[in-house]
């Protein structure tokens, strides 16, 4: 039986996300989103996606939108939940690549850390770590999870990697390294 993983691409609907240079959060990480999903499906993982397009599933309420993503997650019995997010600073200067995860000595955060390494060792990110966080989706989720920032649309640099398309598809084959070093299908 094929691997089972949860692609969430974070925001969507009447949420945005983050938007700076240019930079619209929710349709950069629906682009990832849907580039690492198509990839899993070709390595041999079943997928299952909270959203393939702007405002699918997209509940109005926050809390119960969020609620929704690991419920989704939860029902389906998936073996793994990878949320894509994009991150912003007060400060344009912050850069980098992180990941979070509820609890740090787990399996989220060893999943976690391996795609942190194979992005890092494939785009040259600034590695910003595993982080502990109390967010909804990791809290609620009953398989290993993780929340992805790919980067800060406040950055100027960052930003215009964020908008590419190229950028965009390198950034979900890094994520795809990552998980199948992990976890094979």
């Amino acid at each position: 039986m094929a691997t089972k993983i949860f692609v969430d691409a974070g925001h969507g609907g009447p949420d945005p996300g983050a938007i700076a240079n240019g930079v619209t959060e929710q349709a950069v990480n629906l682009n990832v989103a849907n580039n690492l999903a198509a990839l899993l499906r070709q390595g041999g993982y079943e997928v299952m996606q909270y959203r393939t397009t702007a405002n699918e599933n997209v509940l109005s309420n926050k809390a119960a939108d969020l609620r929704n993503r690991a419920n989704m997650a939860n029902n389906w019995g998936a073996d793994y939940f990878i949320s894509i997010h994009s991150n912003s600073s007060l400060n344009p200067a912050a850069n980098g690549f992180e990941a979070y995860v509820y609890r740090l000595n787990s399996r989220s955060a060893q999943l976690a850390r391996s795609i942190v390494d194979a992005v890092v060792a494939r785009l040259g990110s600034k590695d910003n770590g595993v982080r502990q966080a109390n967010f909804a989706v990791l809290r609620l989720t009953d398989m290993p999870a993780t929340l992805l920032e790919l980067g800060y649309v406040s950055n100027p640099t960052e930003a215009l990697n964020l908008n590419s398309p190229a950028w965009q598809r390198e950034v979900a084959k890094a994520i795809y390294d990552g998980i199948y070093a992990f976890v094979k299908p």
